[in-house]
Order: structure tokens, then C-alpha cells, then sequence
């Protein structure tokens, strides 16, 4: 399956109310992605990965992920969005104001 398809996969199950299934579903998108080297899906990915442990509470453990995210450049702009929530996710994590 590819990381596009996992993250779809992903989505479904939050819809579901299935997160610790969809967190699965997210590792396997960041595996499928990396085999792939589709960086714009990785982004992606890591993005919703990072955001749901945030809602999760798990803060420390979505550091990394949304650090990936804000270090991430791409010219033509299509993570840019992306980029932007995670430093905004970072800044409240660490508590400093928008």
C-alpha cells in the first residue's frame, strides 16, 4: 500500500474514533513514504502524525515530528501549509503566545 493510501487510511479511522489504529496507519504512511521518497507525503504525513499526538497529550512525542515538518522546504510551496500549522503547534506546545 502506498503512503497516500495509508493516510487516507489514517483519516478514516480518526473519523471512527480509532486513533491508536490510525497512529499505525500514519507509521506505515512515514515507512511508505520514505521508501518512496515522496518528501510533500512525508510532510504531510508527519503532519498529522504530530497533530495527533498533540490531541493525544503526548506533546514530547510529537516534538520531532513537527520539527521534521517546519524544517521542511520545498520550492513550489505545496507544504507550505503544513509547515505553518506545525510552528504553530510548536509555539503553543512551548507555551509562547500567537
Amino acid at each position: 500500500m502506498d503512503a497516500s493510501r495509508h493516510l487516507q487510511r489514517a483519516r478514516e479511522l480518526l473519523e471512527r474514533g480509532r486513533p491508536e489504529l490510525a497512529e499505525s496507519a500514519l507509521s506505515d504512511a512515514i515507512d511508505a513514504a520514505v521508501l518512496a521518497e515522496d518528501l510533500v507525503v512525508l510532510t504531510r504525513v508527519r503532519m498529522a502524525l504530530g497533530s495527533l499526538l498533540v490531541d493525544q497529550h503526548r506533546e514530547e512525542e510529537a516534538i520531532p515530528f513537527l520539527q521534521a515538518v517546519v524544517r521542511t522546504e520545498i520550492a513550489d510551496g505545496s507544504v507550505d501549509a503544513e509547515v505553518k500549522a506545525a510552528a504553530q503547534l510548536l509555539r503553543r506546545i512551548r507555551g509562547i503566545p500567537e
